[in-house]
Formats: structure tokens, sequence, C-alpha cells
């Protein structure tokens, strides 16, 4: 398609002739035509590297389709209704700038219109543009204090036990057969379409060694087609990698016989129809298929508190859609490296929680000049001893002191330990804990030694130990609160349950839910100043 040219004249069936009189200055709708539509007319020139120049017929006007798609997520509507607002609702089409006229286009533009973003790798684009006017506007002030955190997203797929995996795998491999018509050359063709494409079993009223065949029988099916598929066009196809990939996470071969795997990890393909969604848990009673979150929005200067009331002046600078079994440590460095990346600059102080708080990362942010507030978690107790943090440790000078204020006698600097990794230091206590009266209560070895092992960064986390009990860290911890009332906007908005499949189309939606969320915010403010004025 080709890049449709921008209209430029107005005739009198224009919305702002017939009606402008309905919008008042602190109308929604007004709002969005004076402030937002000109930020997405900026991002013409990125938008016209998603057409041909002068090929093919003229495409929908991409500006357009952009606020159509913001609007939608603002107003969380749905592909066909969005296109019956655009076509009858009058305060879309004046926020548009649209003739009242316009009838409108089929849904599915919508959907191209994702793909092409998705396509060209420019699913941020309008959330940038957001962020980029409310800098310049000076609502996002330059290395301003920010707070981060991560919620889980909900994929768009059911539960299906290990049994329906592999068999909707099937399904879905030998209707890619079909559909490249392949199935003459598969001998076992009509059986395998009766197994796996028309029967309907009730799986709840079947044995568990009925199951356990169904199971192994689908497992040696899988594996034939998968040697069958090596000599077909359809080697190296999506479906092909998939059917394989479930394969190796669900069965294994020993001497020739087809086995269940009896450990399922994490990373499993969880639902066929995703096979990027993947299962998590937080907690002890939290547990989704899906995917994760990590919000970053702005923290008030100066630690004043909101007057119960006034709209909020912080927004989102950051939304990183990431794997479900992502750690939080590692979102938090995907979103740094995101905000370097498009312009941003680190927050000078970053409020977090427990889950982003180690002596790495409190290190990395002390040499990168900025600063991680957060809680750190205690060290944990083995075997009911002692904990590490009992212990006072001076990471400099080598020494550690025990409870009973003894010294230790020897310190080791350790590489690369094949449970705990990296860099540490190895203290002990030779000949100390003999004779020690809560010798019992300090260490379990057989040998009646106590040896402890920091991390090279250690004296930051026990600073950080020692301040948490403070008044003064706990009123700035106060900073961070507010972050969970900005992921409960954004799950009324739906970030909580997304409504596409694949990482990537849910990272979309997720950045527009982010712009959308920013939108609104910066609406009720506008609105509120004559108020407060």
């Amino acid at each position: 398609m080709s890049l449709p040219q921008p209209n430029v004249q107005r005739s009198f069936f224009d919305v702002s002739f017939i009606a402008n009189d309905l919008f008042e200055s602190e109308d929604r709708f007004l709002i969005f035509r004076n402030k937002i539509l000109p930020i997405l007319e900026r991002q013409r020139s990125a938008l016209a590297c998603f057409y041909c120049d002068d090929n093919g017929r003229p495409a929908l006007d991409p500006v357009m389709m952009a606020g159509v798609t913001l609007l939608q997520f603002m107003e969380k509507s749905p592909d066909q209704k969005a296109t019956e607002l655009v076509k009858f609702n009058l305060g879309w089409k004046f926020a548009l700038d649209l003739d009242i006229q316009y009838r409108g286009f089929h849904p599915t533009s919508l959907v191209y219109f994702r793909e092409r973003l998705i396509e060209n790798q420019q699913e941020r684009l309008f959330f940038d543009g957001i962020v980029d006017a409310l800098r310049e506007e000076g609502l996002v002030k330059k290395r301003s204090k920010q707070r981060l955190d991560s919620t889980h997203v909900f994929g768009c797929v059911a539960q299906m036990s290990r049994l329906e995996i592999v068999r909707k795998t099937l399904r879905l491999f030998l209707e890619e057969v079909e559909q490249q018509q392949l199935q003459s050359s598969l001998p076992e063709w009509p059986l395998l379409r009766e197994r796996y494409c028309d029967s309907d079993i009730n799986w709840s009223k079947q044995t568990k060694e009925e199951l356990t065949k169904r199971f192994l029988e689908a497992g040696g099916d899988a594996w034939r087609l998968i040697q069958w598929g090596e000599n077909t066009p359809l080697k190296g196809h999506n479906k092909s990698r998939l059917l394989q990939r479930v394969f190796d996470e669900q069965f294994e071969r020993q001497q020739e016989q087809l086995q269940r795997k009896t450990i399922e990890a994490a990373g499993n393909v969880k639902n066929p129809h995703d096979p990027e969604a993947q299962w998590a848990t937080k907690g002890s009673d939290k547990q989704w298929v899906g995917y994760k979150a990590q919000v970053m929005e702005t923290v008030p200067n100066g630690g004043q508190a909101q007057t119960k009331g006034t709209p909020t002046g912080q927004f989102i600078t950051e939304i990183i859609t990431t794997e479900a079994t992502a750690s939080d440590l590692d979102g938090m460095q995907r979103v740094l490296t995101a905000q370097r990346d498009h312009g941003q600059d680190d927050p000078s102080e970053l409020y977090v929680d427990a889950g982003y708080v180690t002596d790495d990362t409190l290190a990395q942010a002390k040499a990168e000049g900025r600063e991680v507030v957060g809680p750190a978690r205690p060290s944990p107790s083995h075997h009911g001893v002692y904990p590490v943090d009992q212990f006072d440790v001076d990471v400099e000078k080598k020494k550690a002191v025990c409870p009973q204020g003894k010294i230790s006698s020897q310190c080791s600097l350790i590489h690369g330990h094949d449970q705990i990794g990296g860099v540490y230091l190895r203290f002990e206590w030779a000949g100390q804990c003999d004779g020690c009266p809560v010798r019992k209560e300090c260490t379990k070895s057989k040998a009646g030694r106590r040896i402890v092992m920091v991390g090279i960064h250690h004296d930051l986390l026990q600073e950080r130990r020692r301040e948490m009990p403070t008044d003064e860290f706990q009123d700035r911890m106060k900073q961070r609160n507010a972050i969970e009332g900005t992921i409960s906007e954004l799950t009324r908005n739906g970030l909580r349950r997304t409504r596409y499949r694949g990482l990537a189309k849910t990272r979309l939606a997720n950045y527009f839910i982010g712009a959308a969320c920013n939108i609104k915010r910066w609406t009720r403010l506008l609105q509120w100043q004559p108020i407060a004025t």
C-alpha cells in the first residue's frame, strides 16, 4: 500500500465547523485534538517507512489509525466497537479531526496497523512520543526520581493438561499438513486425523491408566510425524518446530523406549496456541501462565504528599513486557537499558521493593551515580542457625565478627563457586568455635565450625539492613507505595489480562495501555488547572 497524503482542506461538513461549540475547553475530546493529535502528527515521517511511496492503493491515514488505537485503549473498546465509534460518535470524529460524513473502515484494518508496527519494530513509537511531549511540557523532569514494580499478565490462553498440550500440538501440525495438501504422502493420515482432529473425548471420565496410555500414544505419533516431516516442505516450519519442542519437553527416549518426563520445567509450552506464554509463580499463592510487566513511574520531587482529590502529576516513563519467568533483577536492567536507549536519563533515586535489592544492584547503582532505595531481604537461616546478617562483616578490612564477639581468623577470596558463582569472601573462625556456648545455635556441621560466605559488596547490603528500621528510611519508602495504585489503574485499563497472543503483540498492547494511562492523567491535570486557579 502507498502512503496517503494528509488532507489539508476543510469542508463545511468538518466537525470543527458544525459542532465546535459542543466541546468546552475542559472536554477530553478537545484536549485530545489539541494536545495528542499534534504529537501523533509528528510521527508521520516514522510511519512513512511502513508504506510504499507510490505503489499500490492508498492506505488509511496512519496518524488517524494511531489516534483510533489510542482512543480504543483509553476507552477499553475492542476493534469492532472502535470502528463503530469512529463512524457514529461525534466526540471521536472531533478528536481525530475527521469529516462528519466519514464512513469509517473495517475492523481488520486495526489488526493490519498493529502488525505493521510489530513488523517494523515500532511497538513503542507512540508511547515514546507521549513521554517526549510530557518532558517538553515540564511534567517529566530530567533525571527525576522514579519508582519501579512488576506485575503479572495472564495470557490469552486456556489452561491445559500435559496430554491436552501434546494432542493440541498434533492437531495444529495436522491442520498445517492438510492446508499444504501433503496428506497423500502420509500413510497414517486417516487414523491420525480421526484421532486428533475429529475425536471428542471427555477426559474427566477417563481412568489414570487410560490417560497414561493416551499420553504415550500421542508421544509415539508425535515422534513419527517429526521423522516424516524431515523429508517434506514442512521441514523448518514453525508448526514443525513447535511439535519438536513439545515432544522434547514432555518425552524422553531411553533405549528406543518412549517415556514420560517426570519433571516439567517452568519454561515449557503451556498452550500451543501461544508457546511464549510461560508458567510462573510469585509467593505462595500467586500462579499464572502468561507474561510479566515492569512499570516505571516518576516520583514527586521533595516527597510532597498529594492533596486528596487532586489529580496526580506523575507519569509512566517505561513499561517493559518480559517472559513470566524473568526475574525482577533482570527486568530492572531491561528497564534502565530501554530508558537509556530512548534518550531518557537514569533516575537519581529509584524506589523499589525487596525483589530488586541485592549487594550487586546497590554496588552498580553507586558506581553509576544513582541510588536504589528499597528494603533488603533478610539473610536466609539454614537449619535454624544464626543467619549471615547476625555477623558484623568488614569487607575492606576482610574481617568478620560473630555474635559472640570473636573476630574471624581467616578470609579467602573465592572465584566462580559452582553453587554461588561470581566472586565472594569466605570467613572462618579456626579453633574459636570449640567451647562456644552457642555453637549449636551457630552451626550444624559435623566439624563444629562456622563458615560465612558473602559477596564482595556485602557491606552495602549490611548497611541497608541496618538503615531499614530507622524513621528516615521508613519515610523515604512511602514514595514507593503509589506504584501500587498505578498498577491498579493499568489493570483496570487491561494490563492484567492480555487480549492478544504472543510476546510481541502483548508488548505492543502494554505500550498502548501505558500511553493511554499517561494521556488520561495529562487530561485530568489539564481539566483541574482552571479549577485550581
